[in-house]
Order: structure tokens, then C-alpha cells, then sequence
């Protein structure tokens, strides 16, 4: 009975501190996207990001034989904008078609020249979004994801960053073939206006209900 007792105790213990984790997950990229920051503007070296980025995913892919490949236009030009909220975007679109993809899968990354603007695509030959879903992955907490692996943040702050960077995310997808996220920026930026006092106090207000259970 009293073994019983305990593995009961560590089962307990082990839900608890996933929940703990979850929130802290979720309360790092909320308040990383809410808090109001200014942008720091610079030259972005597009090739450099695109690998620091696949180095920071490189470990988890390999363990499910998946191959990421960069192709970086050398003649893009010159990129005037945010290199760090730039690399959350590519680090969340990456890991994103990691998780989608099987093993033995194919991701590519690349950068072209579109005249005034870049284009960053992330590809993948995962498991393809639903059409029903396509219109809904950008909300906040809207997730695919079994239960307690995702927080449904990633696209949604994603999107926040390429808008108030002056750009946008346009997304192709297939089932069973795959999907193609495409993040196209003015080569210089403008910073846009942060989020409006509404949506941020509506999103602290998300923040305090999902840590409300466990701080109970």
C-alpha cells in the first residue's frame, strides 16, 4: 500500500511540474510579446540568422533523421530590421516543421530577392494542416498539438513580430505532402505601432487564468 501510495505521490508530483512548465512556457512568450519594447533596428545578416537558427534545431531534427537545408540568395540585398525578434520568428517557424515532420522528412529554408522586399520561406514534408484549421492557426492558444506539448503561442507572436516589422506570413499547406510557411519583409522597415492597450491587457488577462490553477 505504501508503494502504491508513492508512485501515486510521484505521478501527482510529475503532472504538477509539467503544468509548472507549460505556464512558464507560456507566460515567457506572452509577456516577451506584450511588454513594450522598442525594436533595435539594424543591417541583418540573413545568412548568418538562417544558420544560427537551423544549428539551434539541428540536434532535435537529427534524432528524427531530418534533413534541413538552407539556400540563402546572395544577391537578396541588404536587410534593415529586427535580427533578434527576426530569429524567435524563423527559430518558432523551424521548430514548428520539425514537430510536423516524420521521420526521414525534408526541411528547406530559403531566401529570395523580391525587388523592394526578402522572402523567408520555411518548407517542410510533414503532415500538411487541415483547411479547416489554416484560417485558425494564428490565433492565440490554438493548438494541434497533443495536450501539454504546445502552447499555441508560436504562430500567433510570430505573426505579431513580421507585421510590426512591416512584413506578413503567407502559408501553403497539403495534407500529407507537407506545408510552406513565407515571411516577406520590406528590405527597410518603418516600425509599425506595438500592440493596442486593449489586446495587451486581454492577453495579460489570458496570462493570469492559465496561472491561476496552479498557483492555487
Amino acid at each position: 500500500a505504501g508503494m502504491a501510495r508513492k508512485e501515486d505521490l510521484e505521478k501527482a508530483l510529475g503532472k504538477i511540474e509539467n503544468s509548472v512548465e507549460r505556464v512558464r512556457r507560456i507566460t515567457h512568450q506572452l509577456l516577451g510579446f506584450v511588454r513594450k519594447e522598442e525594436s533595435a533596428l539594424s543591417e541583418v545578416d540573413l545568412a548568418a540568422l538562417v544558420e544560427e537558427a537551423v544549428a539551434m534545431v539541428a540536434r532535435e531534427a537529427s534524432h528524427k533523421d531530418i534533413e534541413i537545408s538552407q539556400n540563402v540568395d546572395a544577391n537578396a540585398g541588404k536587410l534593415w530590421s529586427d535580427p533578434y525578434q527576426l530569429r524567435q520568428v524563423l527559430l518558432n517557424l523551424l521548430t514548428n516543421a520539425v514537430h510536423a515532420t516524420d521521420r526521414g522528412g525534408r526541411i528547406s529554408v530559403t531566401v529570395e530577392n523580391r525587388g523592394e522586399e526578402l522572402a523567408m520561406t520555411v518548407q517542410d514534408t510533414g503532415k500538411g494542416i487541415p483547411r479547416e484549421n489554416l484560417e485558425r492557426i494564428f490565433e492565440p492558444f490554438f493548438s494541434t498539438k497533443p495536450p501539454g506539448q504546445g502552447t499555441g503561442l508560436g504562430l500567433f507572436v510570430s505573426r505579431g513580430i513580421v507585421e510590426k516589422l512591416c512584413g506578413r506570413i503567407e502559408v501553403q499547406s497539403q495534407l500529407g505532402k507537407g506545408s510552406s510557411f513565407c515571411v516577406i519583409l520590406p528590405k527597410h522597415c518603418e516600425i509599425r505601432e506595438d500592440l493596442k492597450e486593449d489586446d495587451r491587457l486581454r492577453l495579460l488577462d489570458k496570462i493570469r487564468d492559465i496561472a491561476r490553477p496552479i498557483v492555487q
